[in-house]
């Protein structure tokens, strides 16, 4: 048998229908799909005189629909064109609502007419092999059930089919793991456009349904048993779509994050925030590693919590708007908190391998954890809250300079003392505080005061260390180029390489004798030298006769 859901829903959604004559002309391609099925199925009834008592689609079996499975699909359509007929209806009374009465009267019987046939429907797949198929059938008797009890306003039996349908089609959606197949948009728009709307507004017709979430609301409702022919579908999905957490567990619905506190309207993130909260042993966690199951719970929570927000973003209850905003700041900061912690678990990983080569993937790290305070900062409520907004900045400043530290130290093992002892004055300077530098307690204890206290003390540690080792490379350098006459091929930077004061004897150097002999002269008369006789005119001329063939060689110049 085809898919249920596509052939009925699935048709309509592709079809784009919204007018009365969009309806029509689709039952009308119904009404031809119906009309040869019979046709191929033999159970076209000619004699029309007293029809219902001749009719043939009213009499199959369940055998015949194991045999052959059209049987189920003619009833599936004939259901479809009945539901068909009424949302036509349904379009005329939204433009003109004169002949309201008899049309009402017309649009229930045509959604009782449908749900008669899916009940002959659901009788002949009881023994169909392929669950999914089963489960579509309950899916689209729930639908069916949901409208005419919304129609007779029937709230409580509507409640009852809606969540059903809602139960049953989060499960579907679950077993479909690829996000842009046909069915699962189908999923989603039957959640987003028909299932959730009417739950909602026939909950707010009741007066003892509580204010919760829709998902919460339909698993406890979906319980109630008042379409016995459709209950028997909760037993074909996994327990847990089912599962009325709030009747089984006592549910912390409130939170409180930094003085203030939040309800959470939503019994599902209530249930997850507790289970997640209430096990401390992920708080003494030590390898990085497994933290990764605690932050993939929180992001769950968000995405959760998000969702839930994006479905009552029209909310015009400011206090409901306000708990969520102050939900969504308690989840992110205890997210980024977890990330952080991890983060520095692994720089505790790589610092104890006390391998260099490891500083660039310390800093790294070091690099994302103050970009994870930047985040916290930047919460809704941290920058009015005084006292955390200038905690954090200084954790940002501590993280800042750890990593800075890791810099000198690369520099240190490199011989470059100087630069090293530059770094360390610096950070040295930019935690000066007075006072206590957090004046908040941070979760998974990152940071404490006792922490930057000792941090402080080993920076000035290695502040003299890095003194007296550039000290000593400086003096290293100086005593290795004392005198600048030992090298003809180096030459001091300034005057202050050369000691003057210390004049010692050289030993003799080849070049000292080349310089003695041909450069210096010793002190003589002086001498006035001979003048030389100035050549001829003519000896010149006669010379300039001689140089060559037209100039060439020797030619004048």
């Amino acid at each position: 048998m085809e898919s249920v859901l596509n052939t009925t829903l699935g048709a309509r959604l592709s079809a784009y229908l919204v007018t009365a004559d969009d309806f029509k002309r689709q039952r009308t391609r119904t009404n031809k799909r119906i009309l040869k099925l019979r046709r191929d199925l033999n159970l076209v009834t000619k004699d029309t005189k007293n029809y219902s008592a001749k009719v043939q689609t009213s009499k199959i079996t369940p055998q015949q629909y194991d045999e052959n499975k059209d049987y189920g699909l003619l009833e599936l359509l004939l259901a479809e064109r009945d539901m068909l007929y009424a949302h036509e209806i349904k379009a005329k009374l939204d433009i003109n609502s004169e002949k309201s009465s008899s049309y009402t009267t017309l649009l229930k019987t045509k959604m009782k007419r449908a749900l008669f046939h899916v009940d002959n429907l659901i009788k002949l797949t009881n023994g169909e092999a392929n669950t999914k198929i089963r489960i579509e059938v309950y899916i689209y008797a729930a639908l069916v059930a949901g409208q005419l009890s919304i129609t007779r306003k029937q709230w409580s039996k509507a409640l009852n089919a809606f969540s059903i349908a809602k139960c049953s089609l989060d499960y579907l959606n679950a077993q479909d793991s690829d996000k842009e197949s046909f069915n699962k948009t189908l999923c989603t728009e039957l959640l987003e456009n028909t299932v959730d709307p009417s739950l909602n507004l026939a909950a707010s017709q009741l007066d003892n349904v509580p204010a919760t979430d829709l998902k919460t609301l339909s698993r406890k409702y979906c319980h109630e048993n008042s379409f016995p022919e459709i209950s028997p579908v909760l037993s074909l999905i996994d327990p847990s779509f089912t599962k009325d957490i709030s009747s089984s567990v006592q549910l912390q619905k409130e939170v409180d994050w930094r003085g203030h506190v939040a309800t959470i309207y939503n019994d599902e993130l209530a249930y997850k925030i507790q289970e997640l909260t209430g096990n401390k042993e992920w708080l003494n966690y030590n390898d990085a590693n497994q933290f990764d199951h605690v932050i993939a719970s929180w992001i769950s929570i968000l995405e959760l919590h998000k969702e839930d927000t994006s479905k009552n973003q029209d909310d015009d209850d400011m206090e409901k708007v306000q708990d969520r905003a102050i939900l969504l700041t308690y989840i992110n900061y205890n997210l980024l908190f977890t990330k952080l912690k991890r983060d520095l678990l692994l720089v505790g990983q790589l610092a104890a391998h006390n391998n260099v080569e490891d500083n660039k993937d310390i800093i790294r790290i070091y690099l994302g954890v103050i970009k994870l305070v930047d985040e916290l900062k930047e919460l809704p409520g941290v920058y009015n809250d005084e006292d955390l907004y200038y905690s954090l900045e200084n954790l940002e400043k501590f993280y800042q300079s750890q990593k800075n530290v890791i810099i000198a130290e690369s520099y240190q093992f490199n011989n470059r003392f100087s630069e090293s002892l530059k770094i360390y004055n610096h950070i040295n300077k930019q935690l000066e505080n007075q006072g206590d530098f957090y004046k908040v307690d941070f979760p998974f204890e990152v940071s404490s005061n006792s922490q930057v206290a000792l941090f402080k003390a080993q920076v000035e540690k290695k502040v003299l260390q890095a003194q007296v080792s550039a000290q000593f490379e400086q003096g290293k350098k100086a005593a290795c180029a004392k005198y600048t006459i030992e090298d003809t091929r180096k030459f001091p930077i300034g005057l202050e390489v050369i000691n003057l004061d210390n004049i010692e004897p050289v030993m003799c150097k080849p070049v000292l004798f080349d310089i003695a002999f041909n450069y210096i002269s010793p002190e003589a008369e002086s001498v006035q030298p001979a003048q030389a006789p100035t050549p001829s005119t003519d000896s010149s001329a006669e010379d300039t006769k001689k140089r060559g063939f037209f100039g060439i060689f020797g030619g004048r110049k």
